[in-house]
């Protein structure tokens, strides 16, 4: 039998004894978030394994999955699914591994309670790979389990038959997510100096910001510093870079950085873009070192190449011309958008809002952040289904019931918002304002809707994990 004649095997064993009439009539199933999967699966026969997880599709993510790893995929599944199987340490281990890798709306199902009961099993017996255990780490670190990650890198055996490349890999592991520079150094002095397959100066670069998570050292904290200065762009490191260095007082450096960042915006051969980010990270340096008009000074300068900024990177839209600079602020990258929120957040709000170019969702955040109540009012059309995908992740770290619940209220009150909103969206907007009734009608309305559309069977697939995400949420709301 072919995949997808066992996909329709699959739907007369999950969802009833024939197909039913479109997907709205998986809402009369027993079990309507099965038959959903297995109706998306006939459109959609290639789904991912990561995926097939997340939506609880036990037999079909075995199926899809390697002999070797067939079996703790099916326990990953079930897992997802809300089940406990009785597993070993090694299946657990195996099981965790996968969870790693397979995003559940974007906080990654080893944080959700349904995974929580594993760790204890899994570490009942060594981790016998590096592979494994580098997974492992990477799930506890998701899962918020900093003493599981501590166990994971001492544990680890440094005279293993481990290549350099592998020594390498976990030294960069060891020092990104365990902080725990000793034991990354350890890890390159082993062999990891010789790896062919990393970039050695980046690995030392996070050991450099492992060692200023303990504290102040003026040689990391210059290394830090020149990394910053040294390269033609802001490297992808930056905001950790700042955060660390201001938890330990580097104002000498953050202000010789933040000088040079200056200077650099100031070069009129860089492109407006690029400027416009050097001023506001230089801002971000100068409120780190304590000195709060530089950072104003430096953020009012990127501000005001803004316009221009925005007129270079859409030069060959239309929108360039036509389109209000709110509408431009939505599609300016974060480059040209951080001097003005940098504005905003250092207390000169009038000032960022009559420049123009403040994006709604930014400032949202920015007094999210701040612990003050945002108006639902700023998520604004066109690409309200992109500003919610940036939000809802904040509103659901902070448990932000009420600022939810004023969002949903919004889209709900607008009735061209709640179409252009995605339904997984407003269902986790739902879950986190604590609405298990929203959430219900919001997925029920979404299912129905699918019976209409051309997206097929992935939008199906994926409704099911963004319903499973909102039902985790009520869950967590609910436990003690």
């Amino acid at each position: 039998m072919g995949w997808i004649g066992a996909v329709a095997g699959l739907a007369m064993l999950v969802g009833g004894p024939s197909e039913p009439d479109g997907y709205a009539g998986c809402l009369d199933r027993v079990q309507p978030l099965g038959c959903i999967v297995d109706l998306g699966l006939l459109d959609e026969p290639e789904a991912g394994i990561p995926d097939l997880i997340a939506a609880g599709a036990e037999d079909a993510a075995r199926l899809r999955a390697t002999s070797e790893y067939r079996n703790a995929v099916g326990f990953a599944a079930r897992v997802a699914h809300g089940e406990r199987p009785s597993l070993s340490p090694a299946e657990a281990q195996q099981v965790l591994a996968i969870f790693s890798e397979v995003e559940f709306y974007d906080s990654g199902l080893p944080g959700d309670v349904r995974a929580r009961w594993l760790w204890s099993v899994a570490l009942g017996e060594p981790v016998a790979d590096l592979e494994t255990r580098e997974r492992l780490i990477r799930a506890a670190h998701r899962a918020d389990r900093p003493g599981d990650i501590r166990t994971l890198i001492l544990e680890a055996p440094l005279d293993g038959a481990w290549t350099d490349d592998q020594r390498a890999g976990f030294a960069s592991l060891v020092a990104r997510i365990g902080g725990d520079w000793r034991a990354a150094e350890a890890w390159l002095a082993s062999g990891g100096e010789r790896a062919d397959g990393y970039h050695l100066p980046g690995v030392r670069l996070e050991i450099d910001h492992a060692r200023l998570k303990g504290g102040y050292d003026a040689d990391a904290a210059g290394r830090v510093v020149d990394a910053i200065i040294d390269g033609d762009e802001i490297p992808l490191s930056f905001d950790a870079a700042v955060n660390v260095l201001t938890e330990v007082g580097a104002t000498v450096e953050m202000r010789r950085a933040g000088a040079a960042l200056v200077e650099r915006g100031r070069d009129p051969g860089r492109s407006f873009e690029d400027r416009s980010e050097d001023l506001g990270s230089a801002s971000m340096l100068f409120e780190g070192a304590g000195d709060r008009e530089a950072a104003l000074s430096a953020a009012r300068e990127g501000a005001a190449l803004a316009p221009r900024a925005i007129a270079q990177l859409l030069s060959d839209s239309r929108d360039a011309r036509t389109s209000s600079p709110a509408k431009q602020a939505q599609r300016a990258t974060r480059a040209i958008r951080l001097p003005v929120l940098r504005l905003y957040r250092l207390g000169a709000r009038d000032e960022a809002l009559a420049n123009g170019y403040l994006a709604g969702r930014d400032r949202y955040l920015a007094e999210l952040d701040a612990g003050r109540r945002p108006d639902p009012a700023w998520i604004t059309q066109p690409g309200i289904d992109f500003e919610l995908k940036l939000v809802v992740p904040a509103l659901a770290r902070r448990e932000a019931k009420t600022e939810a619940a004023d969002l949903l209220a919004r889209l709900e009150a607008d009735q061209a918002a709640w179409a252009e909103a995605g339904a997984e969206e407003r269902m986790m907007v739902a879950a986190i304002a604590g609405d298990p009734a929203r959430v219900d009608a919001i997925f029920a309305e979404a299912v129905r809707n699918l019976d209409g559309e051309d997206a097929g069977g992935w939008s199906a697939i994926q409704l099911v994990i963004g319903r499973r995400a909102a039902d985790a949420t009520l869950v967590r709301d609910q436990s003690p």
